[in-house]
């Protein structure tokens, strides 16, 4: 039987049914009224508002009581740097039963690319500098060449960046290539397959920088250079390069020239040139555009002179004169004519008729004589021909008073008078020309003549001054004497040498009197070049000695009798520029050229005439003649390099390989100088101690052992290499002080060593 308990339980459960029955029949009608309603999704453009975004719509709901906001929504932004990508707004609503209802709008932002080409301001685009290292980076350049600017562009993201090519043109002259490169990260696209540089997003412009070194050359050379054939036609000349110092840049020029006769087109227009006028530019240029011209006129003149011939001596008589027809003569005359006197001179080159005379002026065509040249006259008979070349030859005309009796007409009682004349040449037997002769002679002459000579003499005046006292003063005056006077002179006379290398000293000597004659030319030539040092350096080392004795006393610069190592430092120096003289103190010796040596080297051990003695015998003094010795010139051949600071180390290649490593090497330390300095080790010492020093010549050297009393202890002899040489040296003697002094040829030392 049931309690009222167990109804009471039974309607509590059915209530508790019911009431859910009735709660989910509210839900299930609540869901169906409610819903939440977004604004659809859109895409836009970056440049478009996306900050204020209610633009795009608002969400709302819906329930049974109607259409409702849904409020603010929570957004999220997923945006790149360039403003490109998703914007998600989400809405959320609970309802009446707390359910939670949401919805979202997506925002699509794209580029829109408004960046391009024509957003960019590049620089100008070609820009020249001036100046030996000016500054070419772009915040160095004047405005409107630096960094390329641009205009502002929504979603847009711009780097720009540049690199640099650069290439030297010449030591003048650099070209920049500037590449600049400006970039849109937002549109660029690694992928483009386009050819453009102006595509896909990166965009290029190159931009020419020209920087020249503005240096104006300094162009010294002569205008117009003269040059002698002796060969009827042209000559190979060798003309001295042109030389343009460098910049104070640093740079060297670029030298051209337009000589259709030049062995090449550079600095250097030598070449084989033809009789008359070559005028040659040469183009030095600077910078990148800049050019510098100068114009040399190369004058080859037709010298071959003509060949003269005369009679060597012609006698003639003198025609009586009576001025006052008493039937004695006072005088005589007879004239002689240039052509008179020709035996068949002739133009080598056909440069003819030729003319005569008795000096370079050719209207100057004879002579008259009388009485006062009764006697021996010495004439040179001029030959010219129609180039106006000129070469003479000397006769002696005798002038005699035979069948015309012509009383007191005859040679005067004077002590006799002589020309004295020669020639000067090289031992190539080239002429010297403008080479100064002089004569004087060995002891003192005396004249004695009658009329007014005129002395300066000291006069010596006494004045009372303004403070009462006597005052003397002295002055030199001219004071003027006629009577008999005599001069004292040694007959000291010069003269120089024409084209032909020949002189004449007119009435110059006398018969009872020694003379002396020398000879001195000061002209410096390009003759010494390279091919000298080799010859020098052969003989040397024995491998091409000397013949003549020419070349010995060319070869010894310095004069001391003996040809060794200093020589050749020194006509290393003097070929390469370091030095523009030797220390003999002269470039030239002249020499009498009929002295003979029984040995060439002769001339080096003080056989060396340098002046001719003579006296006058009975005729005029003819073929005085001195040889031209150039120093340092030891050879015709030629070698010319022009870069001065590797000529040593390429003469090798330069004398076509004659030269060994070895000898490069020899000719490199000769250049340098000769022995480094001398060091002793130990010092002091007890029983040896060791001498070195690098050397640069093959030697015999002498190690001499003093002690403090000045008694030569030992000596010996030992022989060096070429460079470093270490010799040892005992010393059994007792404790002390001892010099020990090193000679040689290219070396002397003194050491004082302390014995232990």
């Amino acid at each position: 039987m049931k309690t009222t308990s167990t109804l009471l339980k039974g309607w509590a459960l059915l209530c508790m049914l019911l009431i859910s029955l009735a709660f989910s029949t509210s839900v299930m009608a609540s869901d169906d009224l409610f819903g939440i309603y977004c604004p659809a999704d859109v895409t836009v453009n970056c440049e478009e508002e996306l900050w204020d975004l209610t633009i795009y719509g608002n969400a709302h709901y819906q329930d049974y009581n109607g259409t409702h906001d849904a409020g603010s929504p929570t957004v999220q932004y997923n945006l790149s740097s360039c403003n490109v990508g998703t914007i998600v707004r989400t809405w959320s609503v609970e309802d009446y039963n707390w359910n939670l209802h949401s919805c979202s709008q997506t925002i699509t932002v794209n580029a829109s690319g408004g960046f391009n080409q024509y957003s960019i301001q590049w620089p100008e685009p070609h820009i020249e500098l001036t100046g030996c290292n000016p500054a070419y980076q772009p915040e160095d350049l004047p405005e409107g060449y630096r960094y390329p600017t641009y205009d502002y562009a929504e979603c847009s993201l711009i780097g720009v960046s540049h690199s640099d090519q650069i290439f030297n043109m010449s030591s003048q002259c650099t070209k920049i290539l500037r590449t600049y490169k400006v970039i849109d990260w937002c549109t660029y696209n690694s992928g483009s397959s386009g050819s453009h540089p102006n595509t896909s997003g990166l965009y290029t412009f190159v931009q020419t920088i020209k920087i020249s070194k503005s240096d104006l050359p300094e162009v010294e050379f002569a205008e117009e250079i003269e040059f002698n054939s002796f060969n009827c036609s042209g000559r190979f000349l060798e003309i001295p390069p042109l030389y343009v110092p460098p910049s104070t840049c640093g740079g060297d020029f670029w030298i051209s020239n337009n000589s259709p006769y030049a062995d090449n087109n550079g600095a250097d227009i030598s070449g084989e040139y033809p009789l008359g006028t070559t005028s040659v530019t040469f183009t030095v240029r600077y910078g990148c555009t800049g050019k510098v011209y100068h114009t040399v006129d190369i004058i080859v003149k037709d010298a071959a002179g003509p060949i003269p011939y005369c009679l060597a001596e012609i006698t003639t008589a003198l025609m009586p004169i009576d001025n006052d027809n008493d039937g004695i003569p006072e005088d005589g005359m007879v004239e002689i004519w240039a052509k008179d006197l020709d035996f068949g001179s002739s133009s080598p080159c056909g440069h003819g008729p030729v003319q005569f005379s008795f000096s370079t002026d050719v209207t100057d065509k004879f002579r008259a004589f009388n009485c006062d040249n009764v006697g021996d006259n010495y004439l040179e008979m001029y030959v010219t021909d129609t180039k106006g070349n000129q070469s003479y030859c000397q006769v002696n005309v005798v002038v005699q008073n035979n069948s015309a009796n012509i009383p007191n007409c005859e040679a005067p009682s004077d002590p006799d008078q002589y020309n004295v004349s020669g020639m000067i040449m090289m031992s190539n037997q080239e002429r010297v020309a403008e080479a100064n002769v002089s004569l004087i002679s060995t002891m003192p002459l005396t004249d004695e003549w009658v009329g007014w000579n005129t002395v300066e003499e000291l006069v010596t005046e006494t004045y009372l001054d303004e403070h009462g006292y006597w005052q003397e003063i002295s002055r030199y005056e001219e004071v003027s004497t006629f009577g008999n006077h005599t001069t004292t002179h040694f007959g000291e006379v010069s003269v120089l040498t024409n084209d032909q290398g020949n002189y004449v000293l007119d009435q110059s000597v006398r018969s009872d009197v020694e003379y002396m004659v020398t000879a001195e030319y000061l002209e410096n030539d390009n003759s010494v070049n390279y091919a000298d040092v080799k010859a020098l350096l052969y003989h040397i080392q024995g491998k091409e000695l000397f013949t003549t004795a020419h070349q010995f006393l060319a070869a010894d610069l310095d004069q001391d009798g003996e040809i060794g190592y200093k020589d050749l430092s020194e006509l290393l120096q003097y070929v390469n520029g370091i030095s523009d003289s030797f220390s003999a103190g002269k470039e030239w010796i002249m020499i009498d050229a009929s002295h003979s040596y029984e040995n060439p080297s002769d001339i080096i051990s003080g056989d060396c005439p340098e002046a001719i003695y003579f006296t006058v015998n009975d005729t005029n003094i003819n073929d005085k003649n001195f040889i031209a010795v150039r120093l340092g010139d030891l050879t015709d051949d030629i070698i010319i390099m022009t870069d001065a600071n590797t000529n040593v180390q390429t003469l090798g290649n330069a004398a076509n390989g004659n030269l060994n490593n070895e000898e490069v090497e020899i000719l490199t330390r000769a250049f340098e100088g000769t022995v480094k300095s001398i060091s002793v080790y130990p010092n002091p010492f007890s029983e040896r101690f060791e001498i070195s020093f690098d050397a640069n010549t093959i030697e015999t050297i002498s190690i001499e052992i003093i002690d403090i009393t000045g008694k030569l202890i030992s000596i010996q002899n030992r022989q060096t290499q070429v460079g470093n040489n270490k010799f040892s040296i005992e010393l059994n003697q007792a404790s002390g002080i001892y010099i020990c002094n090193v000679k040689g040829q290219n070396l002397s030392e003194s050491i004082r060593l302390i014995k232990e």
